[in-house]
């Protein structure tokens, strides 16, 4: 009895866990025009240019309903999804927001293929 009380108990605390994740990742989806300098941010959007530099240093153009931005995926920050993007991916970002020449632009920490 006491094996069966303590399985549901388990089982109702990883549900409630697992919610709180979802709610937590869903949340902290930015969109572009409301990125902020400085924060480190995940957006989602569409691949709609791909460069990979002489260096191996991966620079893309993702857009969302609100705008585009330059994602820049250096090669030191392993990202190796980086090297497999095509246009036309939607893709998941998580990276820090700076301004380059004038230009917002996120430093990828890491890429999703959604």
């Amino acid at each position: 009895m006491n094996i069966l009380k303590l399985s549901i108990s388990i089982a109702i605390l990883g549900i409630i866990a697992l919610f709180f994740i979802v709610q937590y990742n869903n949340e902290n989806i930015v969109k572009i025009k409301d990125l902020k300098i400085g924060q480190i941010e995940r957006i989602t959007g569409m691949v709609t240019s791909v460069y990979v530099s002489k260096n191996n240093h991966v620079f893309l153009t993702v857009a969302d309903n609100t705008g585009e931005i330059s994602v820049v995926a250096f090669k030191n920050s392993n990202i190796g999804t980086a090297y497999e993007l095509e246009n036309g991916d939607q893709i998941s970002v998580l990276g820090k927001v700076e301004e380059y020449k004038g230009k917002i632009e996120i430093i990828a920490k890491d890429i999703r293929k959604i």
